[in-house]
């Protein structure tokens, strides 16, 4: 696989001539089980063919039980990778075995311990709350640990019942039903507090960070920059096309090995798509979507189609109004899908 994937990142590298590179993230699935030297041939392949920033944001998403001392020190000391986002999802035995995790709660600590004492600290941990059965207590207990640790930025996940996944197996099993709407409400704005008192900004829906400590790869799918990713079911984007690779390793592999070109596939982004996506994307950071942005990207006709549906939301106390742009209030928040949804051109 680390072969495929350095013969795509040098095949793309005309898709990026143009392209400053300032985030790179190693993500999806388990990146942290690549050797020392695995990992360095892919970074020597990114930096060989793209244009690198001096202090580029280097994130390698990781379990807990994959982050040894060895290969923390290797991280530190011998890579360009300054920031490590840890699969943590719950400080509780219950839980992560519901979710079919090899880590213990223990392990979990132990790790963000190692991780500091290693040097790093641009650390993001996930967790996930709406777990069946799951009190209120134990969700702030989860907090609490986090906020103990002095982690600057924290994910936080509403845990959902995807297709194909052990959550979906047992919801049709009948052994693990989705949690009441109020009681997932009420978390949410259990989290809210949380990051309010704590001083985390929460500046898109699911995620807070201590000031300056914002996750600049995301931010840059949520403010629509440009993006390359590789590997299986990697996306990437350019502002006027998506692309997207199979997630069959297989067929991946295969096809990178043959030299063919149907291991992936692509669409046009068109102005109301283009619209959709802004809105969405928008909506959930805390700089929401701006009428000047709409005009100037869009037209005038895109704006005056959505201004009486802001109207209503601002009279409904779902929107604010700050200058030239409009977010989510507290309350919005917590129907994120519903206000966005009514201001989508359909």
């Amino acid at each position: 696989m680390v072969q495929a994937l350095r013969h795509e990142i040098h095949s793309r590298k005309n898709e990026a001539t143009d392209l400053a590179i300032e985030t790179i993230y190693f993500g999806g699935g388990t990146p942290s089980v690549l050797t020392p030297t695995e990992l360095a041939a892919l970074l020597d392949s990114l930096y060989s063919n793209y244009k690198i920033l001096p202090g580029a944001e280097i994130t390698v998403e990781t379990n807990p039980d994959d982050l040894s001392q060895e290969y923390l020190d290797y991280l530190k000391a011998l890579s360009p990778v300054n920031r490590l986002s840890i699969g943590i999802q719950s400080f509780y035995d219950t839980r992560l075995k519901m979710m079919n995790r090899r880590h213990t709660a223990r392990e979990s600590k132990t790790c963000i311990e190692k991780a500091k004492n290693s040097g790093f600290e641009n650390i993001n941990i996930d967790l996930i709350y709406g777990f069946p059965g799951m009190s209120e207590s134990e969700w702030i207990s989860d907090l609490e640990i986090f906020r103990k640790f002095q982690i600057p930025h924290l994910s936080a996940y509403h845990l959902t019942f995807e297709p194909k996944t052990v959550f979906s197996h047992y919801m049709k099993k009948g052994t693990m039903v989705p949690v009441d709407e109020e009681i997932s409400l009420q978390q949410y704005k259990i989290l809210l507090d949380f990051a309010e008192e704590n001083g985390y900004e929460n500046y898109e829906i699911s995620n807070f960070a201590l000031p300056g400590k914002y996750s600049r790869h995301n931010l840059g799918y949520w403010t629509g920059k440009s993006y390359l990713g590789f590997g299986p079911s990697a996306h990437s984007y350019n502002g006027n096309t998506r692309r997207w690779n199979v997630s069959n390793n297989t067929i991946y592999l295969d096809a990178i090995e043959n030299h063919k070109e149907d291991y992936f596939e692509t669409e046009e982004i068109d102005r109301i798509k283009a619209f959709n996506e802004y809105l969405l994307t928008g909506l959930r950071t805390q700089w929401g979507i701006s009428s000047r942005y709409i005009q100037k990207n869009f037209g005038r006709s895109f704006l005056d189609n959505c201004l009486p549906v802001i109207k209503l939301l601002l009279g409904n106390n779902t929107l604010i109004a700050v200058g030239d742009s409009y977010i989510l209030s507290r309350e919005g928040k917590m129907i994120a899908d519903h206000v966005i949804s009514k201001l989508m051109v359909v």
